[in-house]
């Protein structure tokens, strides 16, 4: 953690935080969705899983920018019988948010 120089009071900032954000989105069908999951779990902090699609087929993968390449090669490795496509790639940010 680091201290916030420019306050009197000392406040702690999250470098996680200050990190931008990469966000990966994949189609999958649905019914492979609780496997792709449990897969992404033994990958301990390489990306956290996002669906805000109702039908469960998109799902967006947050990570860092440092770790956008590893996280491409993973999911290029997992078995084609997954069927998942990478559709979209961008860093989160406040223009994006408002589309």
């Amino acid at each position: 953690m680091q201290v916030d120089t420019t306050r009197n009071d000392p406040i702690q900032i999250d470098p996680i935080r200050s990190e931008q954000t990469q966000i990966i989105e994949i189609t999958l069908p649905a019914k492979q969705s609780f496997r792709f999951q449990c897969l992404l779990e033994a990958e301990e902090g390489l990306a956290v899983p996002r669906c805000f699609d109702p039908e469960h087929k998109k799902q967006q993968l947050w990570t860092s920018p440092g770790q956008k390449e590893e996280l491409l090669l993973w999911l290029d490795s997992l078995p084609k019988s997954l069927q998942i496509q990478v559709l979209d790639e961008w860093i989160w940010d406040e223009k994006r948010e408002a589309d």
